[in-house]
């Protein structure tokens, strides 16, 4: 197998014909957090371009075929808790996680709320 062929399959995501062209590379925005997640989880403490890259990739290529699913279970084709709730059902540790992040987010709007209050 040849180095320079990537490891996805012809009807990728990630076609170059596919990628509308943007002054910002999405991909910096989170280059920092995968090199930390990495060495989190015992990498060195600077990877190889190749491995976030790919990483990058498989993560993108997840959340959107999440979201799609998703968005298929709505007749109006767009991604509702219902559907997260869904299809996280079956994995205990992600239906957990789902259901952490949407305590926080109301904690956080809470606090903001109360905030924007004794401020007044």
């Amino acid at each position: 197998m040849e180095d320079d062929k990537e490891p996805f399959s012809a009807a990728s995501l990630f076609d170059e014909e596919n990628v509308e062209e943007s002054k910002e590379d999405p991909f910096e925005k989170f280059r920092c957090e995968l090199r930390a997640m990495l060495f989190g989880f015992g990498d060195v403490k600077d990877p190889h371009e190749a491995t976030l890259d790919l990483i990058y990739k498989m993560a993108v290529e997840y959340i959107t075929n999440v979201a799609k699913i998703g968005q298929s279970f709505d007749p109006r084709n767009k991604l509702s808790l219902e559907a997260i709730y869904y299809m996280t059902q079956h994995d205990p540790n992600k239906l957990e996680r789902v259901q952490e992040l949407l305590k926080m987010k109301e904690e956080i709007k809470k606090a903001k709320k109360d905030f924007d209050t004794t401020n007044i």
